[in-house]
């Protein structure tokens, strides 16, 4: 290979034998051109190590970054400003074809030199103008620089600009980036039944079947379909399983339509699909402790015990490969979420604010904000649930497919909150007026309803147990209930006077027992 490439012309070749030592040569080197072999053994694969390049810019605007294979890859048919590989050479392959498609590459990333450093500086509208400039100088090159432009112009909101562009370029051929893109402007004009119609006739042909199921979902997450939009990603996610970030769209939306189990599974398929990408980090092995923490929640006490028992585990596991330090924070609410399954709520609110504590300056994700914010609301503490569901709304609006199932998830579960919150304050003010009338056994069920929602809210306890202790006397299912409360009230840290009321209704009640 490296005499193939010096008989083309290469004055100066590299050979990297893996990923790793490509990464370490193109930190110090910024390279043209990069021919990069997809199976490269142990570790990460081509576009893992294409990825990670880029993610760390070791990559520049003007570099031709092509992969050889020994399979069949589909080619993205949109794209382009995001700085896909060049091209995909399949082996065998000879030198006149590496000769070829190598010469092809350069001559495209010449005639648009000028449109990939404006894109690399994110002037967009510089780079449409810098494609209509390379339009009159290398004609011959027509359609990749209508391609680039086309999805410059959506970029930039002049929708109705591509949505020209791409029906002039179909009035000439039948390509199917330009029936796509066609299909992506209708779609932001707000056109939805002719761009659903079109990304639909588009999942039937081969080339753009995983690109319009991806349009496609996020059309329906834009009309706010939570059931649409899952059922699209998962026939997607099925269709491309190692692709990180459409599993992670998945996982978001299974949690939307309550399907938390599957979630569960989507973020162990994640634990291997990131490995060795970008995407391998800390957070990301959390996000399965958190899947089986938020599935746990509807179980019964036995089956919860395993579930937090699997998570123990797992956050062992997860020490061996990452510094605790980086993520303690992070784990202690995990830790305290499953105290409250428990019934440790002094346990839960204690691990709590350490990990506040731990997390003073440090930046927080998305899912260790929510998970933050589940965790508060399940410990009874509502202030600082609401301020870190509002923190989740600071967050990045982007219309990429990750971040509108990501906000549509924050959404979801504000709304979920905010519904859980008014039933419990409907049901325990109900309580409370049927307390003061006398109706303790209605009481009892309305307090006992308020406490499904919030179980270690030690107000809704005390009260339930002042209802009881008006009851003449005490079946099994009232007596458990009796302890339950109790212990949930002496781990609790009351005000003097609420301590002193606590007091007087347990003097009651144990007289009852």
């Amino acid at each position: 290979m490296k005499s193939m490439l010096a008989l083309i012309g290469f004055d100066h070749v590299v050979v990297a034998r893996n990923a790793e030592t490509a990464m370490s040569v193109c930190r110090k080197t910024d390279f043209d051109f990069i021919l990069c072999d997809y199976n490269l053994g142990a570790g990460r694969d081509g576009y893992q190590l294409f990825e990670a390049l880029k993610a760390e810019h070791c990559l520049k605007h003007s570099c031709c970054f092509i992969v050889v294979s020994g399979e069949r890859h589909r080619q993205a048919v949109y794209g382009m400003i995001e700085f896909l590989p060049d091209d995909y050479l399949l082996k065998p392959f000879s030198y006149a074809e590496l000769e070829r498609r190598i010469g092809r590459a350069f001559q495209v990333k010449r005639a648009l030199t000028y449109a990939y450093q404006m894109i690399a500086e994110e002037n967009y509208p510089e780079a449409i103008q810098a494609c209509d400039i390379s339009l009159e100088q290398y004609p011959v090159y027509h359609a990749y620089i209508q391609r680039l432009k086309g999805e410059l112009l959506v970029k930039v909101g002049r929708y109705k600009e591509a949505e020209l562009l791409y029906t002039e370029v179909l009035a000439f051929r039948d390509l199917p980036w330009a029936k796509l893109g066609l299909a992506v402007a209708k779609g932001y004009q707000e056109q939805d039944t002719e761009a659903e119609d079109m990304l639909i006739e588009l999942t039937d042909q081969p080339e753009t079947k995983i690109e319009a199921l991806d349009w496609l979902t996020r059309l329906y997450l834009s009309q706010n379909k939570a059931e649409e939009a899952f059922n699209t990603v998962r026939a997607v996610a099925e269709a491309s399983p190692k692709n990180y970030l459409r599993q992670h769209v998945l996982a978001n939306l299974a949690v939307i339509n309550n399907q938390t189990e599957l979630a569960v599974r989507v973020h162990s398929k994640l634990l291997q699909a990131a490995k060795y990408s970008i995407y391998d980090t800390a957070d990301n092995m959390l996000n399965y402790a958190r899947a089986m923490i938020q599935n746990a929640q509807s179980m019964s006490v036995r089956e919860r015990g395993k579930v937090i028992g699997k998570v123990d585990y797992f956050l062992k596991e997860v020490k061996k490969r990452f510094n605790p330090s980086s993520y303690e924070h992070d784990k202690l609410v995990i830790e305290a979420r499953a105290a409250v399954l428990e019934g440790k709520t002094d346990k839960a609110t204690s691990l709590l604010q350490q990990s506040e504590e731990l997390s003073l300056g440090r930046t927080l994700s998305a899912s260790a904000l929510l998970d933050r914010a589940r965790a508060y609301f399940e410990t009874g503490n509502l202030a600082m649930s609401d301020h870190y569901m509002g923190s989740l709304n600071t967050l990045s609006q982007s219309s990429d497919l990750y971040n509108k199932a990501l906000n549509m998830m924050f959404l979801s579960e504000q709304d979920k909150y905010s519904h859980k919150r008014a039933t419990m304050m409907a049901s325990h003010n109900a309580g409370m007026e049927a307390y003061s009338l006398g109706q303790y056994s209605e009481a009892i069920s309305y307090f006992i309803e308020a406490q499904k929602t919030m179980p270690a809210n030690a107000s809704i306890a005390m009260n339930l147990l002042q209802a009881i202790s008006q009851r003449g006397r005490l079946n099994e299912d009232l007596i458990y209930l009796v302890h339950k409360c109790m212990n949930l009230i002496d781990d609790a840290e009351l005000p003097k006077e609420q301590r002193k009321r606590y007091h007087f209704i347990k003097e009651q009640i144990e007289q009852m027992l």
